[in-house]
């Protein structure tokens, strides 16, 4: 992880949008730690208003999940934060056409880990930027996770406490990571956002 001190020292010239109001619509504290990653100035957060439970989930999973992060970016794209760049994403993750959501039942994330065990597993990226103006510029990204094989008593009470309203009921980040073999593709995208895939948006002179 970045320090305070590494963190203060990273370029942020090449953001025209530095002096405006950013809003990153996530409590996610993975989603924050991601997003100080770019040493953005003027950010804020705030929670977005999607009930994400009643989303619909269509195929392609590709494009529900980029329209799911824009309605969670316009969600906060208020009349208070019309002059403001907001900034959200959403994850899935999906195994043999199973998705495998947000869940904060313990004996499910336990069924996910057990499925997910020594297999290939899919992240789905959804990532939309809206400019002041309101326009969306929207970046999905697809990672590749494979997980060595998960016994039974290694899938403690602190792996699923862990897991808890968790795509895929694992978190990268923390306990899960001892039970991934490879990853092909973003890693940031795992944890929470693509940071290279937002680097490259919001360097675009459009925004």
């Amino acid at each position: 992880m970045i320090s305070q001190r590494e963190e203060s020292h990273l370029d942020t010239n090449n953001f025209l949008i530095e002096n405006r109001k950013i809003i990153l619509a996530s409590q996610s504290k993975r989603r924050i730690e991601l997003i100080n990653l770019l040493g953005l100035k003027n950010i804020v957060y705030e929670s977005h208003k999607v009930d994400e439970e009643s989303f619909k989930w269509k195929k392609p999973y590709s494009k529900s999940v980029l329209d799911l992060s824009e309605l969670k970016a316009r969600s906060v794209k208020t009349t208070n934060n019309k002059n403001s760049v907001v900034i959200a994403g959403d994850t899935m993750v999906i195994r043999a056409g199973k998705i495998f959501h947000k869940t904060n039942s313990m004996s499910e994330i336990k069924s996910y880990l057990q499925i997910l065990s020594g297999r290939k597993h899919i992240v789905y990226g959804g990532l939309c930027v809206l400019s002041t103006s309101g326009k969306a510029f929207r970046k999905f990204s697809k990672t590749e996770v494979y997980f060595n094989k998960i016994l039974d008593n290694e899938i403690t009470k602190q792996i699923l406490e862990d897991g808890v309203g968790k795509a895929g009921g694992y978190a990268l980040q923390n306990f899960g990571s001892r039970f991934v073999k490879k990853i092909r593709g973003c890693y940031t995208n795992v944890i929470g956002i693509s940071i290279p895939e937002l680097y490259k948006i919001l360097k675009n002179p459009e925004l």
